[in-house]
């Protein structure tokens, strides 16, 4: 009995061994008018269970050459051929399996030429992630395993592999192994890479949580000053600012000199110069929440808008406002103090609210110093406005006090 169950189980496996695809067979089912050369990369297959099938496989490792279609230049494409099992000990072709893509005569990017590359817009490297990760652990770095994948010789896929705490609302930070797939893009072989595309891999297999540690609502909102987005945007804004010191805005003491010297920039400065001033002395809630020197999105367009109406549009500031225009003020119970500085026209009015302000504390005791509170500039683009500053022949016919 025993030698027959033997006997038995050995037929069955010599079978199963005999059915399986010869070398020609898997030649034949991968040779196009573009193969040159097909080399396996082990002597023999394997035989696996596909879990998802439901169905046993049998799978070959190759290596194929082909023609790329470019000019003196071939794909090297790794892979496995893939067959299902049929039954009655044969298999069926399914399908090919790419591991890898390259080009003969083009080296895959360095890992430091990827990390010049996409470091230039991190933003478009984490997206949505770039809002939420609160630290990054291991910064991004090519994976063990890339898995290069040539779609042409100007694009290429690959993997790299970071890890980072992130903001789970309402719970915590979490940490995590994590991959990213990134795609880079060029214009000819021989020219840099101009664009990319990354997004993080969504493959459970990517993707591995090492801990959550649990805040309060109170103690994540703290979190968000600490976000990629945010410490990005604040080493962006210093360094802006630090190329506006260049400007030596005076430390004004008294409201009006601020006023008339806002006005004097406005008329005989630089855009550039103006938002150093601003910069300088903008009310701390003009800022992002932290900040000294990073604006939101609303009060950079913002501002933004103020210098293209004061210097770069139709009619500018200098030819609406005379340099010794008409102010009246309005003073306000808090020391604050609103200044309408009048145009040359009618309907043309720009005001600065101007005052004291909390600037932080030293033992406990607040510190104040000059800030703006409010500004608005106005400067008339229609085209009666200008015909009639643009009327005067001398300039001082319309600026009698200058």
């Amino acid at each position: 009995m025993k030698q027959l169950v033997f006997f038995g189980l050995f037929l069955t496996v010599s079978i199963k061994a005999l059915a399986q695809p010869s070398d020609a067979e898997i030649r034949k089912q991968i040779t196009n008018d573009g193969t040159k050369q097909i080399k396996f990369t082990k002597t023999t297959g394997t035989r696996q269970w596909n879990k998802d099938l439901g169905n046993w496989e049998y799978v070959r490792g190759v290596e194929v050459i082909r023609n790329s279609g470019y000019p003196g230049i071939d794909l090297v494409v790794t892979g496995d051929v893939v067959y299902q099992y049929t039954g009655v000990g044969k298999y069926s072709y399914w399908k090919f399996r790419t591991i890898d893509n390259h080009y003969l005569g083009i080296p895959n990017p360095t890992q430091q030429e990827i990390i010049d590359f996409v470091r230039k817009d991190w933003g478009k490297f984490y997206g949505y992630y770039l809002t939420v990760i609160t630290k990054l652990n291991k910064e991004p770095v090519l994976d063990n395993d890339p898995q290069w994948l040539w779609h042409s010789p100007n694009s290429v896929e690959f993997r790299m592999a970071l890890q980072y705490d992130h903001i789970i609302s309402g719970k915590g930070i979490e940490t995590q192994d994590a991959i990213w797939k990134v795609r880079l893009y060029r214009d000819d072989p021989k020219a840099p890479w101009n664009n990319f595309f990354a997004t993080r891999s969504e493959e459970a297999a990517d993707i591995k949580v090492l801990g959550l540690k649990e805040y309060t609502q109170a103690q994540l909102a703290s979190f968000e000053k600490q976000t990629l987005q945010y410490t990005l945007a604040e080493a962006t804004a210093k360094q802006a600012a630090a190329a506006l010191a260049q400007y030596n805005i005076p430390d004004f003491k008294k409201n009006d000199e601020l006023v008339n010297y806002l006005h004097d920039v406005l008329r005989n400065g630089t855009p550039e110069k103006f938002r150093a001033v601003c910069m300088k002395y903008f009310h701390p809630g003009f800022f992002v929440a932290g900040s000294k020197v990073q604006l939101p999105a609303d009060q950079e367009q913002n501002l933004s808008n103020v210098i293209t109406a004061a210097y770069n549009d139709k009619a500018t500031y200098k030819q609406m406002y005379c340099q010794n225009a008409p102010i009246r003020t309005e003073k306000y119970p808090d020391g604050r103090v609103m200044y309408y500085l009048s145009a040359a026209v009618n309907d043309c009015v720009t005001t600065f609210m101007v005052g004291l302000a909390n600037d932080g504390y030293k033992e406990g005791v607040m510190q104040t110093s000059l800030k703006i509170f409010e500004y608005y500039v106005r400067v008339r683009q229609d085209d009666d406005a200008i015909a009639y500053i643009s009327s005067f022949n001398d300039p001082k016919n319309l600026c009698k006090k200058d």
